[in-house]
């Protein structure tokens, strides 16, 4: 059977091939069989101690008070038992006059997280296939240098002291954003690229989407180089201003260091792009370096 990575927000995982992300939001993501949502997952920091009645306690009734509806505990099903071994789980069910649900919720101690995922609707062996699967290969990545994104067709691999700023996906454009107190990191893609690039050049087409950034920033064109597509870089010639400067000081937000780098590949009919902005003074290949570990899936 085929199977899809998805990696979000500290967390990834395998699933089969034909379930797509149909929600996502921070720390949650919900998936489709192609037909209706059926998965939905949430995730939570926990710290170091964890009480699975009160936890599951809170959870029950959290919901029978924005739904009505009530949930109860019950046996973990056979097939999640050995790939949910070392987790300290509950499973637990719940019914209304239109639907029905089942799931589980687990702590995972050594990253202090706590897991809930719950399958709606019918549970056929399609469904418990997909949760075993997903079982055995979820992993927390909280505790690791480098965590996965990869959502769609986008894949990179970025810092793990990085947190999740926004994002935006939509037909044609998606964006995802991470920052750390002195550095953000953004992450586009567009497409189609043969459409977009058919009445103006990537260097066009770059100008006009930084536009904001590339005169806030003071940045002006390093290098533009062609291969098998096109690559437009954008980098500091002089040092920001004094006042601006000052200003980043006072405020986190302020960021007067950046680089922005463009890319459009043949093969994959997407442009690519990486902006940098940082309180401190980049590298001159920052914005490579991150195109190193960031691809079209």
């Amino acid at each position: 059977m085929d199977r899809k990575n998805i990696g979000w927000d500290g967390i990834s995982f395998e699933i089969p091939s034909n379930f797509e992300i149909s929600g996502i939001d921070k720390k949650f993501l919900q998936l489709d069989n192609g037909e209706h949502p059926c998965i939905e997952m949430r995730w939570y920091e926990a710290g170091k101690t964890y009480k699975e009645k009160n936890y599951f306690r809170q959870l029950a009734k959290k919901i029978e008070s924005s739904s009505g509806i009530k949930v109860e505990s019950t046996v973990l099903p056979s097939s999640w038992k050995k790939p949910l071994t070392g987790y300290n789980s509950t499973a637990f069910y719940w019914q209304s006059e239109t639907t029905s649900g089942r799931g589980v919720m687990f702590y995972s101690a050594s990253a202090s997280r706590i897991m809930l995922v719950q399958f709606i609707n019918k549970c056929d062996e399609d469904i418990d296939n997909a949760a075993t699967i997903l079982f055995e290969t979820l992993k927390f990545h909280n505790m690791e240098s480098e965590i996965p994104w990869h959502v769609y067709d986008m894949a990179a691999t970025l810092p793990s002291t990085y947190e999740l700023e926004s994002f935006e996906f939509k037909p044609g454009k998606f964006i995802l954003s991470v920052a750390d107190k002195n550095e953000s990191i953004s992450l586009y893609r567009f497409s189609p690229a043969n459409i977009i690039l058919k009445k103006q050049s990537l260097d066009t087409f770059s100008k006009e989407l930084f536009k904001e950034d590339i005169t806030k920033l003071g940045l002006s064109i390093a290098a533009l180089e062609y291969e098998t597509g096109a690559t437009c870089m954008f980098g500091q010639v002089k040092r920001p201003s004094t006042p601006i400067l000052a200003l980043s000081k006072i405020s986190s937000k302020r960021k007067p260091y950046g680089q922005i780098e463009v890319r459009y590949t043949e093969d994959s009919n997407r442009i690519l792009a990486v902006m940098v902005c940082s309180r401190q003074h980049l590298e001159e290949d920052r914005a490579k370096s991150i195109f190193e570990h960031y691809e079209i899936i």
